[in-house]
């Protein structure tokens, strides 16, 4: 007879760390964030330089909020 397996089973590691929790929700922020300044960097009332900065500081948020659970966090072993 085959072994019944339950939907939702235990992991076997344990519980989520507190390190592996900030980062989510870090990396939720950041990304968000980022893709929010990115969309304040089309303000036509704003210079030109100030609406490249913008632009590029949300590209920037978003890029390290995408990065820290796919490269930080595994690196760690979280």
């Amino acid at each position: 007879m085959a072994k019944q397996e339950t939907l939702f089973e235990e992991s076997s590691q344990g519980a989520v760390s507190a390190v592996t929790a900030i980062a989510f929700i870090l990396s939720i922020v950041l990304v968000v964030g980022g893709m929010v300044l990115m969309s304040f960097g089309f303000n036509v009332e704003l210079g030109q330089v100030v609406e490249l900065w913008t632009f590029a500081g949300g590209l920037a948020a978003t890029f390290i909020g995408f990065m820290l659970p796919f490269t930080l966090l595994p690196a760690i072993g979280k």
